[in-house]
Parts: structure tokens; sequence; C-alpha cells
């Protein structure tokens, strides 16, 4: 599993994703019923429960200096959630695991990836620092895949 160094230089956002997969997959009058948002949160209402989503900030590949940078979802926890709110309101620094909820370009198939993210207590939005998949960490394929 690679982490991602904690402070990252200035960032180019390729793709800023407007929803979580599971909310995109609601018809707008669903959506109107069962979603409340954020600006840096989406809460569903679910068959199995309440599902909740940060925004993160992620780059592919991870560390990478030339990375491409994306805005995306991470579906978390309540135990996650809750750490994540104590961690931007008493600004200490936080990291949780969660799945990645945003389709990405060129990595669609990382879609539900465990993923780490680390609050910083700052202004700044949440990071992807590690990934416990091959496409994030190390980018995708490039060239013929034999």
């Amino acid at each position: 599993m690679k982490q991602l160094p904690i402070v990252l230089g200035e960032e180019r956002t390729a793709l800023n994703a407007r929803w979580p997969e599971p909310v995109l997959a609601l018809s707008d009058e669903e959506r109107e019923r069962r979603v409340r948002a954020g600006s840096d949160t989406v809460m569903l209402d679910d068959v199995t429960g309440k599902r909740g989503f940060v925004r993160a900030v992620l780059t592919v590949p991870l560390g990478h200096p030339k990375a491409s940078v994306y805005g995306v979802f991470v579906e978390v926890d309540r135990q996650a959630y809750a750490t994540l709110k104590k961690a931007n309101l008493t600004k200490q620094p936080a990291r949780v695991w969660g799945k990645l909820a945003t389709r990405v370009p060129f990595i669609n198939d990382a879609v539900g990836a465990d993923v780490e993210i680390f609050e910083d207590g700052s202004d700044r939005r949440c990071r992807v620092v590690a990934a416990k998949n091959p496409l994030i960490t190390d980018g995708p394929p490039v060239g013929a895949v034999r």
C-alpha cells in the first residue's frame, strides 16, 4: 500500500464530481427526496440505512509529481464521518478509510476501492493519501496490455 506525503503542491483539478455514483443512479425525483447535500458532504437515505459521502482530492497516480488531480467522493461509515467532523472542528489532523465513490477517467474499475483520506484540520479539502488499488497508486496501464 502506497502512502502519499501529506503536503501537496498547487493543484489543477481535472474532474470535480457533482455526486457520488449511488446518487447519480437516482432519478431527479428520488434525489430530491432521498439526498441531503452540503458543500463537502452528501447523505443518502438508502434501503440499508443512511450512507455518507465526503468530498476529497485524489491524485492519480498517488504521490506522482505530475499526477492528474480529481475532486471525488469517498463513502465513509458513521464512525469515520464523526472522526472527520471532529478533526475539522477541533483543527486536529485525522485519517480514516472509506471507499472511492466516483468513477475516474481511465481507472473506472477503481470505484469501490479502499482509500485512506486525510483531514488536516484546515480549510483545505480532505485528501486521498493511500489506496489498496494499483489503478490509484500506480495509475492506468499505458500502451498495449498483453
